[in-house]
């Protein structure tokens, strides 16, 4: 937003430095030397901004479109009227028409809106540095505005989101665990119906048991990221992963939000994964010596072999 108290708007001819994309059409706002220019790719929406504009300012001098139809402009508009035309076969080359004129009933909006999801946070994934698998605000409100135009059920939402995280991670993309929590804690208080908000929802087969799959998914991704601490969290980074991670471990383990996991139980699971640590390390460490001897058998024999010849 800018304030208009001050500028005088009129029409303004094109600026090759200033065309970008679909912009054909421009108009300006000058006040004491500061230019402020505006484009549009309609011929209309630019009159419509021009006396929107000149109404708003209050100014004295009254905007008069350009004159097109000269001699010295022919080729340019000829130019013009041949991408106007490319311009509104654009919809039709690329297949928009049919989108757009059809009937959203026919669609299935969930397989659309997990496709959807999945190229977006492939795309925020590109810096996995700065996301950790969260999505720009402007990514979420695009997504919310999906869900809630074309109905698409808040909890299979989230565990769309959860199995594409957990897909990612194995593939070794770092994710930050406490998305992870609380996409699991959304959908574990819809399907125990313990909502923190105290109200009725409702739950379909199908997202139960692809609860409990993704549920049992998790376990086993959250035992191997204990199991391997070291090398999952080098140097206790990121800051506050691992504990994060145990409390997501506590929420999973626990048979559902309002029955939590006994103390001595969490402590034999974890017990469990330490030994399994342990054993990895020592086992990996073996191997490492392992090589390293070899490697000095056969130099200390191959200068025993020089020595002799």
């Amino acid at each position: 937003m800018m304030p208009l108290e001050g500028y005088t708007v009129d029409y303004a001819e094109p600026d090759n430095g200033l065309i970008m994309h679909d912009a054909k059409y421009f108009l300006k706002a000058v006040r004491e030397g500061d230019v402020v220019t505006f484009a549009t790719n309609e011929e209309n929406e630019r009159h419509s901004w021009v006396q929107a504009l000149y109404r708003a300012t209050g100014q004295a001098h009254k905007p008069t479109p350009p004159i097109t139809a000269t001699a010295k402009s022919s080729q340019g508009i000829a130019t013009s009227g041949q991408k106007d035309q490319i311009d509104g076969d654009r919809s039709k080359i690329l297949g928009f028409d049919e989108y757009i004129q059809s009937d959203p009933c026919k669609f299935d909006h969930h397989d659309l809106f997990k496709a959807l999801q999945t190229a977006t946070l492939d795309f925020r994934l590109s810096d996995p540095y700065c996301s950790l698998g969260w999505l720009s605000p402007g990514q979420s409100y695009v997504l919310e505005e999906y869900c809630s135009r074309y109905g698409v059920r808040g909890c299979l939402r989230h565990l769309y989101y959860l199995n594409d995280l957990l897909d990612r991670a194995e593939q070794t993309f770092m994710i930050d665990p406490q998305l992870l929590h609380y996409s699991y804690v959304f959908c574990a208080s819809h399907v125990s119906g313990n909502r923190p908000d105290s109200s009725v929802s409702t739950i379909t087969m199908e997202e139960k048991d692809r609860f409990y799959e993704i549920k049992q998914r998790l376990k086993t991704f959250l035992e191997h990221q204990v199991t391997n601490f070291r090398f999952a969290f080098p140097f206790g980074r990121p800051d506050g992963a691992l504990k994060a991670t145990l409390s997501l471990l506590e929420r999973v383990l626990a048979k559902d939000l309002s029955t939590p996991i006994s103390r001595d139980d969490i402590r034999y699971f974890i017990r469990k994964c330490l030994e399994n640590a342990a054993y990895t390390n020592y086992t990996r460490v073996s191997d490492q010596a392992k090589i390293e001897g070899e490697r000095e058998i056969h130099q200390q024999t191959d200068n025993g072999n020089y020595c002799l010849s």
